[in-house]
């Protein structure tokens, strides 16, 4: 009797194969977690050099602030929501996703003169921002935070 040990061909092409499908099946979850963050961290900053861009070419204050922990909206200097370019009044964050505490804006938003400074309040004059806001969205436990500089009201993402 000849006793011999290892995996036939067949029984290694089974394991890869079923190692191929969980892999399909999991990878996408797995990505998506950290690609829907960013795609909403890029999506608010651009929100956000919306009402700032309003402000600039209509020479009146707009503010972008926190509704919830997962939906904002952009203000006119009233307070009367406009419509975004997406067809509604507010944005809503993709499920999981959530705003964390404003860093440096105290009333959780940030409006613009119309010289494009950024304000952290919407009272007029108002406090004009003074040092780097933030503003931070998670995804469980991955975070990604938003940098308003003073003065010139540029956003980044670093």
């Amino acid at each position: 009797m000849k006793s011999s040990f290892g995996f036939t061909i067949l029984e290694l092409t089974i394991v890869i194969a079923l190692v191929g499908i969980l892999s399909v099946m999991v990878m996408p979850k797995w990505l998506a977690t950290s690609t829907n963050l960013n795609f909403e961290a890029r999506h608010l900053l651009n929100d956000i050099r919306y009402a700032q861009s309003l402000s600039l070419t209509t020479g009146e204050r707009y503010r972008l602030a926190k509704v919830s922990s997962t939906t904002y909206r952009i203000t006119e200097e009233d307070g009367t929501p406009i419509v975004l370019p997406n067809g509604g009044t507010s944005t809503t964050f993709a499920t999981g996703i959530v705003f964390g505490t404003f860093g440096n804006l105290p009333n959780d938003l940030i409006a613009f003169s119309a010289l494009g400074v950024p304000y952290s309040d919407t009272t007029l004059p108002g406090l004009a921002l003074g040092v780097t806001g933030t503003i931070p969205i998670t995804n469980g436990s991955q975070t990604v935070t938003l940098q308003i500089t003073p003065q010139t009201g540029f956003g980044l993402i670093p």
